[in-house]
């Protein structure tokens, strides 16, 4: 870390001594924050491309959005381990000098460009816009990196700026980083493909009304995440409880059964324990149904037995999570029947739009359960397209919830 003052580009002060750091691995987001992100955030749309960096964005501003988000601002020499990659090179691309295919740098007058669109100047990891277009604050309060108004020694990997916490300038923007596995408990965690996909249903599918709240179905573009395999289980939830000082998830049948009696505040606040967050309504449906429309998360038949439900509030009890039935085109388990699960999303017609104040955690109104649950009177209530909500102060048997990230 830092710079040799015999170094081809002698480096300023605040760089030497160069010196050798041991660190556990991380995660680091692959560009930085952007617009459309930010103002997911606040709950509103965005303000400008939102594939762009946002910019003015203070110290604290930066630390906020990391909290809301479960996640966190690289430490200084984090953010200098990704860019140099462990080979001390200048530059994040080797020891060639920055051209414009590399870097958005050097420009007087304009503004940054959208995230990514540099792929040559990728670091060794693949990490894009570690050189130019934004400076990006670590937690340090330095901001690194050069931006589209700096030359060549400025977007070296050494090379740092101190800043005041309180400054924003259209030049300053951040990323987020995460620990390795970033959860304190062992899920088995599951990918979902980014893509395109059809969220809601189909008026005339499936030879039945559809319910007015799955019209119209629509086209929704969904980034690829992360899911557990299965929902949160009582044994999860009470390390949780025990860790945090929390009030455990009474009522549970049995450790690996679902946690239940659990509100949608509860659930959240788990998952940033956890290092992860409860998934969107649009990520929840593609995660159940695929790419292919498909009425249940194994397809369209209504098999018998597969998805726990239709057995009363009163007389009904949940099952051990990840009994192997009923697995979604991912593999996801218990994606239908069992309990409710809380998503993040609060309840509103469709079409799906994650910017227009759904996705506001501070937002009022109800939120969005998905899957049914043994208490459901019917398959029917078991189908990937099928939305219900509750307020999110209620505590039921039938709902629990699962992590995402």
């Amino acid at each position: 870390m830092g710079s040799d003052v015999r170094a081809a580009f002698p480096p300023d002060e605040d760089e030497t001594p160069r010196h050798v750091v041991e660190l556990a691995p991380f995660r680091l987001a692959r560009t930085p924050v952007t617009v459309g992100q930010y103002a997911r955030f606040h709950g509103v749309p965005p303000d400008g491309d939102p594939e762009l960096p946002v910019t003015y964005v203070s110290l604290d501003e930066a630390r906020a959005f990391c909290a809301w988000a479960g996640v966190r601002l690289p430490a200084e020499d984090e953010w200098e381990a990704a860019a140099r990659g462990g080979d001390d090179r200048l530059w994040p691309w080797g020891d060639e000098p920055p051209t414009t295919s590399r870097a958005v740098f050097a420009g007087p007058i304009g503004g940054p460009e959208p995230v990514g669109s540099r792929p040559d100047g990728a670091s060794a990891q693949g990490v894009l816009d570690l050189a130019g277009n934004v400076s990006e604050w670590v937690d340090s309060g330095a901001a690194r990196g050069g931006s589209y108004l700096d030359g060549p020694n400025e977007l070296r990997c050494s090379y740092r700026l101190p800043l005041h916490p309180a400054v924003r300038d259209p030049y300053v923007g951040f990323r987020v980083a995460a620990g390795d596995g970033a959860a304190r408990l062992p899920f088995d965690w599951v990918e979902v493909p980014s893509g395109r996909y059809a969220v809601g249903r189909d008026a005339c599918s499936y030879g039945g009304p559809a319910r007015e709240d799955e019209l119209p179905q629509h086209i929704v573009d969904v980034a690829e995440f992360e899911l557990s395999l299965t929902p949160v289980t009582a044994c999860q939830y009470a390390a949780y409880a025990a860790d945090v000082g929390a009030a455990p998830a009474e009522g549970a049948a049995s450790p690996d059964h679902p946690a239940v009696y659990v509100d949608w505040f509860d659930a959240r606040a788990f998952c940033a324990w956890a290092g992860g967050r409860l998934p969107t309504e649009a990520e929840w449906e593609k995660a159940a149904r695929g790419a292919d429309s498909r009425r249940f998360p194994w397809g369209d038949a209504e098999t018998a037995g597969v998805a726990l439900v239709g057995e009363g509030i009163k007389h009904g009890s949940t099952r051990r999570v990840g009994d192997g039935r009923g697995a979604s085109p991912y593999g996801l388990l218990d994606m239908a029947g069992n309990v409710w699960e809380w998503v993040s999303s609060a309840y509103a017609p469709y079409p799906y739009d994650a910017a227009d104040g759904r996705e506001n955690p501070a937002g009022g109104g109800e939120r969005v359960v998905r899957g049914g649950s043994f208490a459901s009177p019917e398959i029917d209530h078991a189908r990937c397209a099928m939305r219900s909500r509750s307020r999110p102060e209620r505590r039921q048997r039938h709902i629990g919830f699962r992590v995402a990230r």
